[in-house]
């Protein structure tokens, strides 16, 4: 039984090491609860999108103070405004497209998933390109969406070419 000790130690919650274990445990699953059942997408993409934001966020922080602007509060609260507007957006579509399936709408539910989809490829888009900004601003030049810029402003001229010609 001298082998069997360890088990002792894993649960003996007065140590500081298994509390702190517990809290991160039970944080996590919040997390995971939280962006499968509410957001419909996996906790792996809902830790990516926090990522980038936090990535956002910072570089946006340290390009500010290489300007020389000043930290406002104001700031912190419109980034937390910023993720809780993405994580409704997210969990509306979730939830409408859940009401439909409970109401027999079966055949919607391919598109909802679709605009479930572009609604998060849009949120990492937008937080993407605010990162390169950044770092465009810290004196930075890696493009990240360049491609992107470029393939979105040929098929938006494509487009406008096709309706002036119908006009």
């Amino acid at each position: 039984m001298e082998q069997l000790k360890f088990i002792y130690k894993l649960f003996n919650y007065s140590e500081m090491k298994v509390q702190v274990a517990g809290f991160y445990g039970a944080l996590m699953s919040v997390i995971c609860a939280f962006a499968e059942r509410f957001l419909g997408i996996s906790v792996g993409l809902f830790l990516l999108l926090f990522l980038v934001m936090i990535t956002d966020y910072a570089t946006g922080l340290r390009a500010s103070k290489k300007e020389g602007k000043k930290f406002i509060s104001r700031r912190g609260l419109q980034w937390l405004f910023k993720f809780g507007s993405y994580m409704v957006f997210l969990s509306i579509s979730f939830l409408l497209r859940k009401e439909l399936l409970g109401n027999g709408l079966q055949w919607l539910d391919i598109p909802m998933q679709l605009i479930h989809f572009y609604i998060l490829i849009h949120i990492f888009t937008w937080e993407l390109k605010s990162v390169d900004e950044n770092f465009e601003r810290l004196g930075f030049s890696f493009r990240i969406l360049k491609l992107a810029d470029d393939i979105f402003t040929t098929i938006r001229e494509i487009f406008k070419k096709r309706i002036d010609e119908h006009k």
